[in-house]
């Protein structure tokens, strides 16, 4: 289910909205009947680019490709900041980061020698000192994760990566803004994205700031995906203000249920919420979310095996809370992503 436009493959963008006074179009994770499907909110936040990545080969020795920062509210900032990796490697100084503004900006990559890393990633899968997915060769442009972007021109001869020079499995995650990317500095610093790092998996991210409300809409259509090997589903923090434990009980089995009926075979993992202000201040919601989502799961895994429960706290608990949150006490800092990253390989691997 990826997309292929002029000569590059749009990760985990399945859909392309054509603007008609700039002249470019707007990047979408979820088709646009299944954004108009989802809750108010998902509509406008699924709308983001987390996880979303350009990538190619060069063919010519410079790359320029024009981005636009979709217009912001006051609140939010007009510029982003994409990265540019080589494969597995992140790119040097002189190709990233890059600012993408709301007025336009030329994302410009010199092609760089690629004899050193390719001898250090042929030799690290040949010994099996790490597992890493991506040939060298491939030029990835990481999409800030924090708003939405519309692509525009793309200049100089470049080519779509071939699936043998691409990670072999995929690794579904679902969730809040933490599982989108929430206060991360870069992309690369999302939980999310190092996780499938250290497992050398590729990252179809649907985190969906402040809506992941486990809509019937987003469980089908992802029940009925074939890209995916495994899932990562992070569910409950964007709803302990308006539901009861027992909705979230309810809401939680269906969307899981909708998955696995369909997709019985392969591994997925549930997890709630990691430590924030709400466990800081004891307030009772929490623990009785957490309770509701590990009921559901474990009554649920006596129908489906491959199905597994991970306690938010045992991933980033009070213990090591203080230090790992951000300033608005809920979301994590970029150390707070790197332990949540290292606890759910130990666990995923």
């Amino acid at each position: 289910m990826e997309y292929e436009y002029q000569g590059m493959l749009l990760h985990n963008v399945q859909e392309l909205i054509y603007d008609q006074e700039y002249k470019d179009c707007r990047l979408s994770r979820v088709p646009e009947s299944l954004r108009l499907a989802l809750n108010s909110k998902a509509q406008k936040n699924i709308r983001f680019v987390s996880g979303c990545e350009l990538r190619f080969v060069m063919e010519s020795s410079q790359v320029s490709i024009g981005l636009r920062r979709m217009p912001v509210s006051p609140s939010i900032l007009s510029q982003g900041m994409v990265q540019v990796y080589q494969g597995d490697f992140q790119g040097s100084y002189q190709i990233g980061p890059q600012a993408v503004t709301t007025e336009g900006s030329q994302i410009v990559i010199h092609k760089q020698d690629f004899t050193n890393i390719r001898q250090f990633w042929e030799s690290g899968r040949k010994n099996s000192r790490f597992l890493r997915g991506f040939s060298p060769e491939v030029t990835r442009i990481l999409l800030p994760y924090d708003w939405g972007c519309f692509l525009g021109e793309i200049q100089g001869k470049i080519r779509p990566p071939k699936p043998s020079e691409l990670p072999a499995k995929r690794l579904l995650v679902y969730g809040s803004s933490i599982t989108h990317g929430g206060n991360a500095s870069l992309m690369s610093k999302t939980y999310a994205f190092r996780l499938v790092e250290s497992l050398g998996a590729d990252c179809i991210n649907l985190g969906c700031a402040g809506s992941a409300w486990m809509d019937s809409a987003m469980g089908a259509w992802i029940a009925g995906r074939k890209d995916w090997d495994m899932a990562l589903f992070e569910l409950g923090v964007n709803v302990i203000g308006v539901w009861s434990p027992q909705m979230l009980y309810e809401a939680a089995g269906s969307f899981i249920r909708q998955v696995k009926e369909a997709q019985p075979d392969k591994p997925v993992w549930v997890t709630d919420m990691y430590y924030n202000h709400h466990d800081f201040h004891h307030d009772p919601k929490a623990s009785a979310f957490r309770d509701a989502i590990k009921t559901c799961v474990e009554q649920l895994k006596e129908q489906y095996p491959r199905l597994e429960y991970l306690n938010g706290l045992e991933i980033m608990g009070e213990k090591d809370g203080f230090t790992c949150l951000s300033s608005d006490g809920l979301h994590p800092s970029d150390l707070g992503h790197e332990v949540i990253a290292q606890r759910l390989s130990e666990r995923l691997a």
